[in-house]
This record gives structure tokens, C-alpha cells and sequence, in this order.
């Protein structure tokens, strides 16, 4: 198999799990916690070989037209080098780490296969942006980042400072990608082309107008993400036998 064809399998793996987890859940609950761990642990597996048969050497890079827009083509382009390939390994090595203690520590919980899904698609849409050559594609992983947050800070919906911490960080995340998105089509304007490949090569030779500008507007997009952080209020603690979340 090629190594573009293993990168294509690692994000798509946990997204089938998650669609597969959202649809047994309640047919069949006993398939629920393998197909959390099984393709997370699989595309963390394929992750390594991905970074393996990389390495440090020249970055490769595929992609498939999407459409033409008539102005700036949107691409379904994957870029892998040394960076790409091992945070994807972390992101690989974390998410199963996370699905295998959830197996046990949420044991309990009546909504654990709902959770157990928007992990392997909060995680297939990581893998998603890093494994990324295009700002397009890379938009949609990083939203469909945002919507998980949104869900997983508010698991616990009965608790009222969870439904809070939710939509706080839904508004603090769409507050954020106002500047992110800006940025992102200004950066099209300036190189005609959406693949970060491009963009870099335009970078390179002054073709961008207002880089500082556009970097800050990236930055404030970033900085306005509450991506990274789970345990505001959304930790299960109903349960006498668990660890109150840090606070």
C-alpha cells in the first residue's frame, strides 16, 4: 500500500468508528467499546508506520481537485513531513490512551457511547488537520473540532456549570474563527490557491501583501480556541467510586 493511501486510512478509520459507535450504540452496546479502541488503536498503529516510511526525508504531498471554483480551486491534498507525521503519532498515542481509560472510567455512564464517538471523531478530525495540504480541508477538520469540544465539555448536561463551560466554549470558539477564517481567505487571495504547499511557495517569494496581518489574525483565531481544554466542567461525578475532576 502507498504511504499516501496508509495517511488517507488514519483519520478515516476513527471517523468510521465514530459513525459505526453513533449507530450500535443502542442496537448493540457490547460492539460500542471495541470500536472506540479498535480504530483509534489501528490508526495510531498506521500513524507510525506513516512517520516510519516518511521520515525526515523530502515532504509528499497528493491531492484530488475537489472543485473548481472558477477563482481558487479547492483541493482534497495531503501533506506529510517529519512534523506532520509525528504529531501524528501523538495524537494517535493520546486518543487511545484516552478511549482505554474511558473504557473503565466510564463504565457506568448510560452516555458513554456517544462520548466514546465524538472522541474518535474529535480525533479523526485532528488527524485530519495535521495530515492536511489544503486551508480548506483543514477548516472543516478544525470546526468539526470545535462542535466535539462543544459536546464533551458539556457531557454532563444536567449539571448546570457544565451546559455553561459548553456554550461558553462554543462562543469562545466561533468568536476565534471569525479572525481564523478571515485570515485563511486572505491568504487564498494573495497566493490564488488554497494548498499550504502553494502558500509557502508564494511566502517564500514576498507574494503575500499583508503577512503580519494575517498572521495575527491566524494567531487571535488559535488563541480563541478552548480546544485543549476538557475537564472545565464537563468530567462525569456522579458516581461515588470516581475522583472528582480537578477544579
Amino acid at each position: 500500500m502507498t504511504l499516501t493511501a496508509l495517511a488517507a486510512l488514519v483519520p478515516l478509520l476513527p471517523f468510521l468508528g465514530a459513525a459505526a459507535g453513533l449507530l450500535l450504540g443502542r442496537r448493540a452496546p457490547g460492539f460500542v467499546r471495541p470500536l472506540a479502541v479498535l480504530p483509534t488503536a489501528t490508526a495510531f498503529a498506521l500513524a507510525a508506520i506513516v512517520a516510519a516510511r516518511q521520515g525526515t526525508g523530502q515532504p509528499t504531498d497528493a491531492a484530488h481537485r475537489l472543485t473548481p471554483t472558477g477563482s481558487v480551486p479547492i483541493d482534497i491534498a495531503l501533506h506529510l513531513d517529519g512534523f506532520s507525521v509525528l504529531i501524528a503519532v501523538l495524537v494517535g498515542l493520546v486518543a487511545t490512551c484516552v478511549q482505554l481509560y474511558s473504557v473503565s472510567y466510564l463504565r457506568h455512564d448510560p452516555r458513554y457511547p456517544s462520548y466514546a464517538a465524538l472522541v474518535s471523531l474529535f480525533t479523526a478530525a485532528m488527524l485530519l488537520v495535521v495530515y492536511s495540504g489544503d486551508l480548506m480541508v483543514l477548516l472543516v477538520g478544525w470546526e468539526i473540532m470545535g462542535i466535539c469540544s462543544y459536546f464533551l465539555v458539556g457531557h454532563e448536561w444536567e449539571n448546570e456549570v457544565a451546559r455553561a463551560a459548553s456554550i461558553k466554549a462554543f462562543l469562545v470558539t466561533k468568536l476565534g474563527d471569525v479572525p481564523f477564517l478571515i485570515g485563511v481567505f486572505a491568504l487564498a487571495a494573495d497566493a490564488h490557491t488554497f494548498r499550504i504547499s502553494g502558500i509557502l511557495t508564494a511566502a517564500g517569494h514576498g507574494q503575500l501583501h499583508r503577512p503580519t496581518l494575517v498572521a495575527l489574525l491566524l494567531l487571535a483565531g488559535v488563541a480563541g480556541s478552548p480546544r485543549s481544554s476538557r475537564c472545565t466542567a464537563g468530567c462525569p461525578t456522579r458516581w461515588p467510586d470516581r475522583p472528582r475532576c480537578p477544579r
